[in-house]
């Protein structure tokens, strides 16, 4: 009998893939054997990996491809995002998406300036404000990679420790929210979950969400930011892109999000 892995590990049929989210050292090498074995028990078309680049040598020797590099996101090993392909087709990437791609990355950046529009307010988020939360996700997101539509899911998450949730208020009414993944131990934050109701977009909420965040986190000591944005989000990936975030690799058809397999963008900065 395998013993339990200590590293976290998803896998399900509407991303149609096998994330490997963090791998304990004690699990190499023979984690990989493991993550082919459920790939191939439930016939998934990718398998994704996210690891120090330490490790890289036996991923490779297994046919796993780099996709994205963030320097440094593991204190001193570079952050790789790799991916395996089971089905070939999966491998190619929208091509009109990635067009738009090219442009926006030589495009002239423009930081937000202003300061927030005095209708609005931000704060971290709560529990009691789960089922709104629940609401806005629900407005923005026609299907996503976690059931961030559950109240449920959303306060057992604010209690795991890692992730910080923030709130844009118009009144007493939610508006926009987004999220923090910490690392506290290699000094990294994902900034992800960016959710602006339909009415509220223009309002650059995102842009002040990601600027509120990094504040705070830099206070807590966070060194390294991150992001997977959505390919075919050009405006989201311009929010990054005007805050001096890097571009740092395309993740080939990954996520299952908004009603589909989409590829997806990852951007980093570090402070």
């Amino acid at each position: 009998m395998s013993k339990a892995l200590l590293s976290s590990l998803s896998h399900d049929k509407a991303n149609d893939r096998v994330y490997l989210m963090h791998l304990h050292p004690d699990d190499f090498p023979q984690i990989g054997r493991q993550i082919d074995s459920l790939a191939r028990k439930y016939m998934y078309g990718k398998v994704f990996a996210k690891i120090p680049a330490r490790y890289f040598p036996t991923f490779q020797k297994s046919g796993y491809v780099i996709e994205a590099v963030v320097p440094g996101l593991f204190g001193e090993d570079d952050g790789l995002f790799l991916s395996k392909y089971h089905v070939t087709a999966r491998s190619f990437p929208e091509h009109e998406a990635m067009l738009v791609l090219q442009t926006l990355l030589f495009a002239e950046k423009h930081p937000i300036q202003e300061t927030l529009d005095n209708r609005f307010s931000i704060r971290p988020l709560i529990p009691a404000d789960s089922a709104e939360m629940a609401r806005v996700f629900s407005a923005v997101f026609a299907s996503y990679p976690f059931p961030i539509t559950n109240p449920g899911f959303l306060r057992k998450t604010m209690s795991n420790g890692h992730t910080q949730y923030v709130g844009v208020f118009e009144g007493t009414k939610l508006v926009a929210l987004s999220s923090a993944e910490v690392d506290p131990i290699h000094k990294n934050a994902e900034m992800t979950d960016f959710a602006i109701l339909p009415s509220h977009r223009g309002d650059k909420l995102a842009a002040h969400l990601l600027k509120w965040m990094e504040n705070r986190l830099t206070e807590q000591g966070i060194r390294t930011f991150y992001t997977i944005a959505r390919l075919h989000e050009p405006a989201m990936n311009k929010t990054f892109l005007n805050q001096d975030y890097r571009y740092a690799g395309t993740l080939i058809r990954n996520t299952q999000i908004a009603g589909r397999i989409e590829s997806m963008n990852v951007w980093y900065k570090t402070v």
